[in-house]
Formats: C-alpha cells, structure tokens, sequence
C-alpha cells in the first residue's frame, strides 16, 4: 500500500518557519510529515533542503538520495543533490545531477540555472550564458506552477520566480560584457 502524500499544510508550515530563519522549527515539521508519508519523493527531498540549511550535507545528500530511490523521476531531488555536490567542490559530479535533472524535465528552470552557476565556476562562460539565458526563458514561461505534491508539475504559483529572472539575466549580462 502507498503512502499517503504529504500535508501541503505541513510543507507550507515547514516553508514559512524556514523563510522565517527557524530551521529548527521546519525540520521538527519535516520529520513529521516524513512520519507520515514514508515513501514520497516530495517529503524527502524538502527535508534535505531543510538540513541544507543547517549545513548539514551528508544528511542533506541522504534525504535527497532517498528521494530519487523513491522517485527516479523526480527532478527536483537531482538539482538538489547537484547543489549538495556543488557546496562540497564536486562540480563534475554537480553538472551530472543538474543534467540528469534536465533530462528528466528539460523545462525546469531551476537546474538550468543551477548548471549555469557551475560552469561560471569553471569559467565556462558561454555555456553559462547559455543556461542563465534558458533558465530565464522558463522561469518567465513557467510563472504559475512548481513541484508539487505527486512530483511533477502542479497548479500552484510560484513565489521569486521574477526575481529569480532578474537575478539570472543580470548573471548573464554581467557573463556576457567585455572586460575591461
């Protein structure tokens, strides 16, 4: 038997205490929603967000690992084990999980500009450029949806996305002008 999907009301919960610097307070909200919903992707994935924040990375990477054994078509969980390998100087590994995100949904923006902050690490301006500029086109295209509960696109607005636009064609510009 399947279990159930997570409390949006918990993730949301979770969300609003971590926004609100109290990641203490959104894991003890995540272990229960985890609690309760063993076996979803969603719930383990936005629990190793949570020990992201407290810089806790092998926790981190573990809850999003268990997320892809779960899901293995649950992009965010790639981007996210991307981000865990991009914090801890691993970029190869990094632009595998961002690509891999990729390749499960060409369209999430988020991995884009996570795989163009990696190759402006590696001083591969061009390929940034790239990404930022294609993470911008589907942020602006995708306002409206995000992640949700079943893993996969769903009618629920998008908070910072134009924000996140802004952020990505500033970082593209700022690629793309000559020095001087």
């Amino acid at each position: 038997m399947m279990s159930p999907e997570p409390s949006a009301d918990l993730i949301a919960e979770s969300e609003a205490k971590l926004a609100a610097g109290d990641p203490d307070g959104a894991l003890a909200v995540l272990l229960r929603v985890v609690a309760a919903a063993p076996t979803s992707a969603l719930a383990h994935s936005k629990l190793g967000i949570i020990y992201v924040h407290k810089h806790q990375w092998d926790a981190a990477s573990g809850e999003f690992s268990k997320a892809i054994q779960l899901d293995p078509t649950y992009a965010p969980a790639y981007s996210n084990l991307g981000n865990v390998c991009r914090e801890r100087g691993q970029l190869d590994q990094a632009i595998a999980h961002y690509q891999k995100a990729i390749s499960i949904d060409p369209e999430y923006w988020v991995a884009h500009q996570n795989l163009g902050i990696v190759y402006k690490q590696q001083g591969r301006v061009a390929e940034a450029v790239r990404e930022f500029k294609t993470a911008t086109r589907l942020s602006l295209k995708s306002r409206g949806t995000a992640y949700g509960q079943s893993g996969g696109p769903a009618a629920r607005p998008r908070t910072g996305c134009l924000g996140s636009a802004a952020m990505i064609i500033l970082a593209a510009l700022t690629l793309a002008a000559p020095r001087r």
